[in-house]
């Protein structure tokens, strides 16, 4: 564990790269992540940092399974929704982290930015749409990796 780095979005190239706000997470062992986040933070762009990698990894897979999940329309039960997802996941990241105060700002900022423009929560409305289907796969042209889909599968089976 002291040699693995984790250094993750919910960020955008192209949105860092056109100085728009993004954020990313870095977890590892002090003597990497440390220097790397500070070399890495911008005003637009926040790095969190962390040495939980197990947790976070956890709390990230749940993230594109709840993010999947979500296919209402309605905006009061997308607020709903996200609020039951967040505080459960505040909930588990207690249970799981030795520090779980310093998850609190990276969790909430990756699910909101993650609702808002990701990936698994546009796999999810487009599921419920109908407009694609799970033997699509999970590599959709113009959107890329679905991670959602693995994350089902691998906490389907870890619960199991």
């Amino acid at each position: 564990m002291e040699n693995i780095l984790y250094l993750g979005g919910p960020n955008i190239a192209s949105e860092i790269h056109n100085m728009e706000y993004a954020n990313a997470r870095i977890c590892g062992a002090e003597k990497w992540r440390k220097p790397l986040a500070k070399f890495l933070r911008q005003p637009h762009f926040i790095v969190w940092d962390n040495s939980d990698l197990v947790t976070h990894e956890v709390m990230g897979g749940l993230k594109n399974v709840y993010l999947e999940l979500e296919w209402n329309e309605s905006a009061t039960s997308k607020s709903v929704y996200s609020a039951h997802c967040t505080s459960e996941m505040i909930f588990i990241t207690h249970l799981l982290a030795e520090e779980p105060e310093k998850f609190s700002g990276p969790l909430l900022a990756d699910t909101y930015v993650t609702l808002l423009k990701g990936r698994n929560a546009w796999y999810g409305h487009m599921l419920a749409k109908g407009l694609i289907s799970l033997e699509m796969g999970d590599s959709i042209k113009g959107k890329g990796m679905i991670q959602g889909v693995s994350a089902v599968r691998a906490f389907y089976e870890l619960l199991s």
